[in-house]
């Protein structure tokens, strides 16, 4: 029973699951690695409590005083918990990661609708908005654009819920979707030439089918949400930003906001939209980006413990039937066989 137990156990162990483009726009999945920051391009200017869980991961462009600096966006993210934002990934790569190495030195903004803004970049809460810093950031350790393209970023001190301000459900489901929003800021063309968006802007997407994005992209594209983008698309400066769903039929989906499905990833040559699906990496997301225990044993390993095991109880058992031989006779009561010895000795 005791052999078979342990045998159990290592079992366990063993099993346990572990001109004018961006030039970095994806071509096709299978052999390009290259990237690109895809803004809302054809959207329309969203309402300050239609997107509360948006959040703008800002960085400093200019400094004009000590007090005063000069902050823009460089990617989208949602509030999941108190503490916690989703975004992409390749939002850090730049420049060998180094914000990703240095997250102090970025803020992530919420419950503000504006672009730009002029900021000391200190940690506060007030009507108009919520400034926090970043204490770190959460990479997925197999991130290699656009594969594993999600990030989660820790800030300093707990969001505000308010009506401006408060988190979005992560979908669990794997399953198609049909009626999902983004917004995001940035440039409103495709063009690295187009206009960047003053204020927030929000578009309808229409995704495809999971069955025909694999067949679009001749891969397994379970791990994506893929849209159509005829009208309404993402483009340059909107990466990490959410991708919400409503009707999913999901078991987080408990109100009109719907649930957070995708987080915007990347573009292929005719400006189709790539979003990580978020059902994909749930249970990543919801353990904090932590990496699941991952064994593999050799057989002549396992037999080699069992062995072992065997070994030992064996031993252990002999001993025990010794002790109680010894002390039912001359020696005393619980000394065992070797100590008996020495006794009559």
């Amino acid at each position: 029973m005791h052999a078979l137990k342990f045998f159990a156990i290592i079992t366990m162990i063993q099993t346990a699951e572990c001109d004018n483009y961006d030039e970095r726009i994806i071509t096709t999945l299978k052999y390009s690695r290259k990237t690109v920051k895809p803004v809302i391009v054809n959207g329309m200017p969203a309402h300050l409590t239609e997107f509360p869980y948006l959040v703008s991961l800002k960085e400093a462009v200019r400094r004009i005083t000590p007090k005063e600096i000069v902050w823009m966006n460089l990617c989208g993210g949602s509030i999941i918990a108190k503490l916690k934002v989703l975004t992409a990934a390749h939002c850090f790569e730049g420049n060998n990661f180094y914000y990703a190495k240095r997250p102090s030195l970025l803020r992530l903004v919420a419950g503000n609708l504006t672009n730009d803004v002029i900021h000391s970049g200190e940690t506060e809460t007030t009507v108009d908005a919520q400034w926090r810093r970043l204490k770190k950031i959460v990479i997925h350790a197999e991130f290699s654009f656009p594969s594993n393209d999600i990030a989660l970023v820790f800030i300093d001190q707990p969001w505000q819920y308010s009506l401006t301000v408060k988190p979005i459900n992560i979908a669990e489901k794997g399953t198609d979707y049909y009626q999902c929003t983004t917004a995001g800021y940035g440039r409103i063309g495709h063009s690295l030439k187009a206009t960047i968006s003053p204020i927030l802007l929000k578009a309808h997407i229409s995704t495809i089918p999971r069955s025909r994005c694999s067949l679009l992209w001749e891969m397994d594209m379970s791990s994506f949400v893929c849209t159509e983008s005829a009208l309404t698309d993402v483009s340059r400066g909107d990466s990490g930003g959410p991708l919400a769903c409503q009707g999913t039929d999901d078991p987080n989906e408990v109100d009109d906001m719907g649930v957070l499905a995708g987080v915007v990833s990347g573009k292929n040559f005719d400006k189709t939209t790539l979003f990580t699906r978020v059902s994909a990496f749930h249970d990543w997301v919801t353990t904090d980006g932590a990496e699941k225990l991952c064994v593999s044993l050799h057989p002549f390993v396992i037999i080699l413990f069992i062995l072992i095991y065997l070994l030992f109880y064996l031993s252990f058992r002999r001993c025990f039937e010794f002790d109680v031989i010894t002390s039912s006779s001359s020696c005393p009561s619980g000394t065992g066989i070797f100590l008996c010895k020495n006794l009559q000795s």
